[in-house]
């Protein structure tokens, strides 16, 4: 009677542990067939190739034809890997193997079919919310005599009288940079649409791979041994290393989008320049100054503690995932936009910019050095806050 209990028991965590992976596998690769499909039959649907408005990708160099064909390819991939692992959930070999080819299928559809779209929109979305949040902030740590908040006010109030004597910030700006912003989205919404869609995939995937190769491990059993750069003090070496790297890569894109700000804007095409598209630029740089400051929060104590002077919710402790989620998702966005950026690098070398032009530009978008190293830093956090709550 034991044994039969414990064979069903077996059963039941088998099931429990692929029967959702199994589930989403099968589900992102039917709606990869179908998109493939629809890009095959009807090339009017197509959204990337050479008549793509968006140039920074791997996808405007493939055509509905190869790009229906790889979804299709990726499809049929899928559904067998779905196929394996519900019909041989306890097998070890068989589930590693599936969730290494879920990995392949995630780094096809982040790196070849994906783009800027998702770092686009964070950005975008970050500028538009980030200088009310910002303000607030600096407010209420200057309320409650926190000595932080008087930098942050003296460096607001300075920016926002530079952009008055410069005649940038006047009573009509932020309405039209609102609407230049929305504008902008809306002309592009398709195509973002897309972009985000095959993200979304890509994240299926991930989840996918992340199950299956834990319910592996899991089937493998044993008590390995705990790789020596997890360790403590390895991840506080490696992970504070990482975390400063981080958050330099997006200094130098705040530097040049701040000018704008000033009579002497670098990197403005005259065509455009008027005091709302001068506060856009300014909106981003402040919202890149934004993301290095949360990225050294993961090393920092008020990364673990609310702020005392932050009302309600000052001293307690913060939970993981509300750094881990945000660091992790923009990570990813940046590691998704890496091929693209470099691609187009190259082919602005091809054009006669020169090495100096790619370097630059790598300079200012450097999401294949800061892409991994956010990832670094995010994974040492939740390492580091992991051991924290094991020992208490």
């Amino acid at each position: 009677m034991d044994a039969q209990w414990s064979a069903a028991h077996a059963g039941a965590v088998r099931v429990r542990d692929v029967g959702w992976p199994v589930a989403v596998a099968a589900f992102v690769s039917l709606l990869a067939a179908g998109v493939g499909a629809l890009w095959s039959a009807r090339p009017s649907s197509f959204p990337f190739g050479s008549a793509d408005r968006v140039k920074v990708s791997v996808t405007h160099l493939i055509e509905h034809r190869a790009s229906g064909a790889m979804l299709l390819a990726a499809a049929v991939v899928g559904l067998l890997v779905a196929a394996v692992v519900a019909r041989a959930g306890s097998r070890v070999a068989a589930v590693r193997v599936a969730g290494m080819v879920a990995v392949a299928e995630a780094v096809f559809f982040a790196l070849v079919m994906s783009d800027v779209s998702l770092m686009t929109s964070l950005g975008y979305g970050i500028a538009l919310v980030g200088p009310v949040v910002v303000v607030a902030a600096v407010v209420i740590a200057s309320v409650r005599g926190h000595r932080g908040g008087y930098v942050a006010a003296a460096a607001t109030g300075a920016a926002a009288v530079v952009g008055v004597m410069t005649g940038v910030v006047e009573p009509g700006t932020l309405p039209r940079y609102a609407g230049n912003v929305i504008r902008a989205f809306a002309s592009y919404n398709v195509r973002i649409g897309w972009g985000l869609g095959m993200a979304a995939v890509a994240a299926g995937w991930g989840w996918v791979a992340y199950r299956l190769l834990r319910h592996a491990a899991a089937l493998g059993g044993g008590d390995p041994a705990r790789p020596a750069w997890t360790e403590p003090e390895s991840v506080r070496r490696w992970g504070r290393v990482a975390t400063i790297g981080a958050a330099l890569c997006p200094l130098p894109y705040a530097l040049l989008r701040m000018t704008w700000l000033t009579p002497w804007p670098v990197d403005l095409d005259p065509r455009f320049d008027e005091s709302a598209v001068r506060v856009h630029g300014a909106s981003l740089g402040l919202a890149a100054v934004v993301g290095t400051v949360l990225t050294l929060g993961l090393i920092r104590r008020w990364g673990e503690v609310v702020p005392r002077w932050a009302p309600w919710l000052g001293g307690r402790r913060v939970p993981p995932m509300v750094a881990v989620v945000p660091g992790g998702l923009v990570a990813t966005a940046a590691c998704m936009a890496s091929p693209g950026f470099v691609l187009s690098s190259v082919e602005s070398d091809g054009n006669g910019s020169g090495l100096g032009g790619v370097l630059l530009g790598l300079l200012l978008f450097p999401f294949p050095v800061w892409g991994p190293l956010l990832g670094a830093a995010v994974v040492a956090y939740w390492l580091r806050r992991r051991d924290s709550d094991i020992r208490t």
